[in-house]
């Protein structure tokens, strides 16, 4: 079925912020509210294939129906069969002659497995979500607009999803390359309708532990202050306060980034 609910290039733009909650406690929907990093289980060395990948929709050899959805004589909808198997779609919903979008379909010829996205008016794919049995389970793309891909998102096949889009609310979690050296910098880690977020800035390939941050769903920081120090002070010390939540360009680019902890992507 075709999406026409499709908002990813407002999420392209939200994407200033990393998050994760440890790997072993995602798959547990990150029962805390507690920021968690935990370095060793942190899968930060999975290799990631940045090259944007074009499956090709091929209308020679195969049939194809053209559909006029707004009547304005131009095809919008072209649809490749062979036989009466559906093999893939090529949908151009600017109406301006480029592609925006292309699905493709199992052997039974109605069950999406691939979709690709082309979110500018290059017409080049910029976005791929996979799928098993329908459900979607990953997606990559390229948030930078340097035509390679630097985001890679992960979801629950099984999670409930948006009767408006037809998909989950949010990934999983989600790692980033945004320097563009081909190295994950960045974790996020979903817990309802929160994100937790950790940016690696020694270049060790892990999350740093003092960078965790909570999103809530406005956006807010809700990254409780560390701990008071219990320890037996002298006298005449003078008393300390808590150091106060993440500061800085980091925080300052969490908070302002719109729609951050509601990634509904493509919602």
């Amino acid at each position: 079925m075709i999406d026409t609910d499709s908002n990813l290039p407002r999420l392209l733009l939200a994407l200033a912020t990393p998050a994760v909650c440890a790997w072993s406690l995602a798959a547990a929907g990150c029962g805390s509210d507690k920021p968690a990093v935990a370095a060793d289980s942190v899968q930060s060395q999975v290799a990631h294939i940045e090259t944007i990948q074009h499956e090709a929709c091929k209308e020679s050899g195969n049939r194809v129906e053209a559909l006029d959805t707004n009547g304005d004589g131009k095809p919008d909808i072209k649809r490749v069969f062979s036989g009466n198997q559906e093999l893939c779609r090529i949908v151009d919903l600017g109406r301006d002659g480029k592609p925006d979008m292309y699905e493709y379909f199992d052997a039974d010829g109605t069950t999406i497995r691939r979709r690709e996205y082309c979110y500018d008016d290059t017409g080049d794919v910029n976005a791929v979500e996979h799928y098993e049995k329908g459900h979607l389970v990953s997606r990559e793309f390229d948030a930078a607009g340097r035509r390679k891909i630097d985001t890679w998102d992960t979801f629950d096949p099984n999670a409930q999803l948006d009767p408006k889009t037809g998909r989950p609310a949010h990934p999983l979690h989600r790692e980033r390359d945004t320097s563009g050296d081909g190295k994950v910098d960045q974790w996020w880690t979903w817990n309802g309708d929160k994100v937790t977020i950790a940016i690696d800035r020694t270049g060790d390939g892990k999350p740093d532990p003092d960078t965790a941050i909570v999103l809530g769903p406005d956006n807010s920081i809700q990254t409780p202050p560390p701990p008071p120090d219990t320890s037996t002070a002298p006298a005449s010390a003078a008393p300390t306060s808590a150091a106060p939540p993440a500061t800085g360009t980091d925080a300052k680019s969490v908070a302002s980034a719109p729609a951050a902890a509601s990634d509904g992507g493509h919602q």
